[in-house]
């Protein structure tokens, strides 16, 4: 029996349309431009929410259009094929906004989902502490503790992507101490900004200057029990939340960067029939030309790796028997899609040779962007790990 690769009409229309409005709005002068400036492209970021692009899986009554993660992944691939520091910056728009989506109240969904659907603010998600890079299992230096009536949260996150631009921010918090492992005395708040919440923008990024990267510090946050996500029933529950958020961005960023490696393949293999060296197109050259057959069969497995990983998350939620091996398909679609943007970025300079290598010229924004890939969502030890323990069993993983 065939396999059906083929889109749904719906999806199909979904994907040119998605791909129609990315090439009428991603202009290269407007993406240079925000990027020399550090700045989040809002009025694009607008026009994205008027299309729908924004929470689109998310509840009709909360501002989506109760589609499901494929259709998410369809447009976030066109948006960054089209420009890809770009499309990640507008696609990041709503970090973290997913924790609340998945494991809010309905006060919490009403009050925060239909506002983020309008492109009226952003949210950031806080999980990543100066100290402690990508392992939030342990006892968080973020800590929230009950005062009365309100509770009192006090530490720093880092790396923490629209920090700057963020109207909320959900965050990652320790409220038990004494529980081991440390995990188990985790919960998440809503965080609005407010004269407590300080924010220090981090310079000097190597790329994706258009998505704003800060440290925020919490100095006696002062919250009441609403603002916990999921009420009474998600106190200490909070890292579980912030796995099953990851276990989705991984897939959303491994399909971003397999995106952004079609693109620079599609840049070089275009270009490699336009410039001209010792007479002849340099695709004629049999060595560049084998790199780039290379690349683009990487490219081609790549692909059908995340639609795997895609029906997998939408079968998981139906049948939890498929969840491990749902997360192990995303984390291999975040290490390897990762891998594979930094390696086709590398190749399309290499087709540029020295014109690539000048700032003005959108290979060498996109070369800058691409390794970023490789360390937001957990690093690719981070992935691997995640992937050896599914594989090995979770022996391999405890300490001794």
């Amino acid at each position: 029996m065939p396999l059906d690769f083929e889109l749904s009409e719906e999806q199909k229309m979904l994907q040119n349309s998605a791909r129609e409005f990315a090439g009428k709005e991603f202009t290269r002068d407007k993406a240079v431009e925000w990027e020399r400036q550090h700045d989040f492209p809002w009025d694009i970021y607008r026009k994205v929410a008027q299309q729908g692009y924004i929470g689109m899986h998310w509840p009709p009554e909360y501002g989506g259009q109760g589609l499901g993660v494929a259709e998410n992944l369809i447009v976030a691939y066109e948006f960054c094929k089209a420009d890809p520091p770009l499309g990640a910056s507008l696609l990041a728009g709503t970090f973290g906004s997913d924790i609340i989506a998945h494991n809010g109240t309905p006060e919490q969904k009403a009050k925060w989902l239909p506002r983020l659907a309008k492109g009226e603010i952003t949210s950031a998600g806080c999980f990543t502490e100066p100290g402690g890079g990508s392992d939030i299992s342990r006892v968080l230096e973020t800590r929230a503790k009950k005062s009365g009536n309100a509770w009192l949260i006090n530490g720093s996150k880092t790396f923490i992507t629209n920090a700057s631009t963020a109207s909320i921010f959900v965050t990652l918090t320790q409220t038990d101490t004494e529980a081991r492992p440390g995990y188990r005395g985790q919960s998440e708040f809503i965080i609005e900004k407010n004269p407590s919440v300080s924010v220090t923008p981090l310079k000097g990024k190597m790329g994706w200057n258009t998505s704003p990267t800060g440290e925020v510090v919490f100095t006696d946050v002062e919250v009441a029990d609403d603002a916990i996500i999921g009420g009474p029933e998600g106190m200490n529950r909070g890292f579980y939340f912030a796995l099953g958020f990851l276990d989705e961005a991984r897939l959303s960023v491994g399909n971003m960067a397999i995106a952004t490696a079609e693109a620079a393949l599609d840049k070089a293999v275009s270009y490699s029939l336009e410039r001209e060296a010792f007479g002849r197109k340099i695709a004629g050259f049999q060595g560049l030309a084998f790199r780039l057959v290379e690349m683009a069969t990487e490219v081609e497995l790549a692909k059908s790796l995340l639609l795997r990983g895609s029906w997998l998350y939408e079968k998981a939620n139906e049948e939890p028997a498929l969840r491990e091996e749902s997360i192990k398909v995303a984390s291999m679609c975040k290490w390897y899609g990762a891998r594979l943007a930094v390696q086709s970025c590398d190749l399309m300079v290499d087709t540029y040779g020295g014109s690539g290598y000048f700032a003005e010229e959108d290979v060498s924004r996109w070369y800058t962007f691409a390794k970023q890939f490789e360390l937001v969502e957990g690093t690719k030890e981070v992935q691997k790990n995640a992937i050896a323990r599914i594989m090995f069993g979770n022996e391999i993983a405890k300490t001794h």
